[in-house]
């Protein structure tokens, strides 16, 4: 009898832990199929309120982003400790359609500085409500960037949280609104980061813009080359090219 009573006890154990396998499994799926994102490390972008000098500044790389944009700054900056990814500032969004670009970059191991959005307004009470129409999701490697929005920063062009970057005429006097990361280096190998922004306009469907860059990165910091390219950090920011923006030729 006591053999029984101890099989059936070891029956109702393994009953038990298949219906907890089952149980787990059902979860698993379950997390599965509503789409669960893992969320990518704090330490793999530097904190947006990080105190830094001048030249590192979030305001001063974001809108490193825009002026290399505009094809007035060579793609490394700050010796190559520094690669901007490009950014459209021309990009046109329509309502209820989605577009998509892609990039593929192949850089050494250096940190990237990426802007996902952007918004300008004669005073910065307007470029921050302009702000207010994204939406943005950063991915990299499947890995969301937890509550991008942190990321926003507001400046006045060739005001004093910026050094190098030169605006002439009016442009010097708009205020900015930039959506921008600063990502530390990756290892080496493939990557993908992926940048989603749906914008609202009033009275119709959002725009979607996504981006998508495929690096591959070396295994390697920035060689010689590559940090001779980058300008002078303690360049007149006018030296760096002066020619009116409306002629230049932008960089996508």
């Amino acid at each position: 009898m006591a053999r029984r009573g101890y099989a059936s006890g070891g029956v109702l154990r393994r009953i038990v832990l298949l219906f907890v396998a089952v149980l787990a499994a059902c979860w698993s799926g379950g997390a599965a199929a509503a789409g669960t994102q893992p969320v990518l490390p704090a330490n793999a972008i530097r904190a947006p309120d990080v105190k830094t000098d001048m030249d590192e500044n979030p305001a001063n790389l974001g809108s490193a982003v825009i002026t290399h944009a505009f094809g007035q700054l060579p793609v490394y900056i700050d010796a190559a400790k520094e690669r901007l990814l490009p950014f459209d500032v021309f990009r046109t969004s329509q309502p209820g359609m989605k577009s998509v670009r892609r990039y593929r970059i192949t850089t050494p191991r250096t940190a990237l500085i990426l802007d996902t959005a952007m918004a300008s307004s004669l005073t910065e009470a307007q470029a921050r409500e302009d702000a207010g129409q994204f939406r943005i999701a950063v991915s990299i490697d499947g890995a969301a960037v937890a509550n991008p929005s942190r990321y926003w920063v507001f400046y006045r062009n060739n005001g004093p949280l910026i050094c190098r970057i030169y605006f002439p005429g009016d442009l010097g006097t708009l205020n900015m609104g930039v959506n921008t990361l600063f990502i530390r280096p990756l290892e080496a190998g493939s990557h993908t980061i992926q940048v989603v922004v749906q914008r609202r306009l009033t009275g119709a469907a959002p725009a979607t813009l996504v981006t998508v860059y495929k690096l591959n990165v070396l295994a390697r910091r920035p060689n010689a080359r590559e940090r001779a390219t980058a300008p002078e950090e303690d360049a007149n920011p006018a030296s760096l090219g002066n020619k009116p923006l409306t002629f230049r030729t932008p960089n996508h």
